[in-house]
């Protein structure tokens, strides 16, 4: 069943193509087809019989079509036939060598583009001056294009910004050869980015992946690129962004072509959520692996909140009790340990469980924890229950206590089953804790 689907759909496919009597070499390899152009640009159509979805890569990016009624969909009512038609017209567009016929490839050189022109015109003059008016665009853009490529700071031995002429650079349409350095920036002229001012949002970049990517920052809504940036494998580095919204795009694959295409042999992978950089709110954009393909990969985003003033440290008596300073945001705030891992909680009497981050959790070697779901001012959210060996506030040490490790979690909260073991008093701004 699922051979006769992708059967019919590469034929239906391969047909269309050979009636626009383009150069356009068709390779069918198992579950994929891929359209080679004679500029080499690539469509690749990939057919999930586990799903009987379509996975179709252009350069603009890639887009997954899900069946539904004889046909294939992506979200917003994307036909499939409609996209791909519209990436064919689009890759004929680019560039005049493409739009040349199959036999001139074989049987005589190149003509000049006025001549081909002049040659589909007989027939097909209406869509060839659309076709040469969106070429003359996109060619327009492209020359305004130009990346400028340095190494970020971090992935510099030396510190220094190394700045690339990008007019001796192989041109967009051309592949450079070996994967750049990693951390590798390239801003492209137009977008007006700096990546390396210290006063903007902090973004850091984590490869967790098993392969290189390419992380591409584009203009809202589009597929123009802004920035992009070369991930080596199991590496992170830094950057610097304005505070505003951009899309994201991914480059996979094994053989590297340039800043702006990613890897000649692979794809585009285009993510649905924005990216919203927001000022004093640092971000962290983890790649990790889900598989074994380069392109087998989740994102996950982060957003550090940043770091509060360490509040005083409390005061203590002979007695061992200890007193505490409110702080501004009217909360209480005391030093501690978790099985020796320094621990700032919030005093929280309303938590009937102390809970600690899952970062907390991992250095102080909390592992067997049951999992349970929570319900917290944002919703329910998956977290578990452990035994910490040991807690210390101050100068009293607790052990075998219940805690609750919760993902994410931006402030670590003493609650009831603590404080329960103590005396505690409040009184004009302070609270005193002591044995009971």
């Amino acid at each position: 069943m699922t051979e006769n689907i992708v059967n019919a759909l590469f034929a239906r496919i391969q047909q269309e193509v050979d009636a626009r009597g383009a150069d356009i070499l068709q390779q069918v390899s198992g579950h994929a087809l891929r359209l080679e152009f004679a500029d080499g640009q690539r469509i690749v159509i990939n057919h999930d019989p586990l799903k009987n979805s379509i996975w179709l890569a252009s350069r603009t990016g890639g887009v997954e079509f899900l069946a539904h009624a004889n046909s294939w969909y992506a979200p917003m009512q994307i036909e499939f036939f409609s996209h791909l038609h519209a990436c064919i017209d689009q890759t004929l567009a680019s560039n005049v060598l493409n739009q040349r016929a199959r036999s001139e490839r074989l049987t005589k050189p190149t003509p000049a583009p006025a001549n081909v022109i002049e040659e589909v015109a007989t027939s097909h003059w209406l869509r060839n001056v659309l076709i040469i008016l969106l070429a003359a665009a996109l060619g327009f853009w492209a020359a305004q294009r130009s990346p400028q490529t340095y190494l970020s700071p971090e992935a510099n031995v030396d510190g220094q910004t190394q700045f690339i002429d990008v007019d001796t650079a192989p041109t967009k349409m051309q592949c450079a050869g070996n994967l750049p350095a990693h951390g590798t920036v390239s801003i492209f002229s137009d977008s007006g980015l700096r990546v390396d001012r210290a006063n903007d949002v902090e973004v850091t970049l984590r490869n967790d992946h098993s392969h290189p990517l390419l992380f591409i920052l584009a203009t809202p809504n589009t597929v123009i690129p802004l920035l992009s940036v070369v991930l080596h494998a199991r590496q992170d580095t830094r950057i610097h962004l304005p505070s505003r919204r951009y899309d994201m795009l991914f480059g996979v694959g094994q053989t590297w072509c340039n800043p702006q295409l990613g890897f000649s042999d692979g794809q585009l992978i285009k993510i649905e959520q924005s990216l919203v950089v927001q000022m004093d709110r640092p971000m962290q954009l983890s790649m990790q692996s889900s598989g074994a393909s380069a392109a087998d990969f989740q994102l996950f985003v982060k957003t550090v909140m940043p770091e509060a003033t360490a509040p005083p440290p409390p005061t203590f008596s002979g007695d061992g009790s200890m007193t505490v300073q409110r702080q501004g945001n009217g909360h209480f705030y005391l030093p501690g340990t978790i099985a020796n891992v320094p621990v700032t909680f919030m005093v929280d009497t309303g938590a009937s469980v102390t809970s600690i981050s899952s970062d907390i959790a991992r250095q102080a070697g909390i592992h067997n924890c049951k999992e349970v779901q929570f319900q917290t001012a944002n919703g329910a959210t998956t977290g578990c229950i452990a035994l910490a060996p040991k807690i210390t506030l101050g100068n009293f040490v607790l052990e075998n206590i219940t805690v609750a490790v919760m993902p994410n979690l931006e402030t670590n909260l003493l609650g009831a089953n603590v404080l329960r073991n103590f005396q505690v008093n409040q009184s004009d701004g302070l609270m005193l804790i002591g044995r009971k």
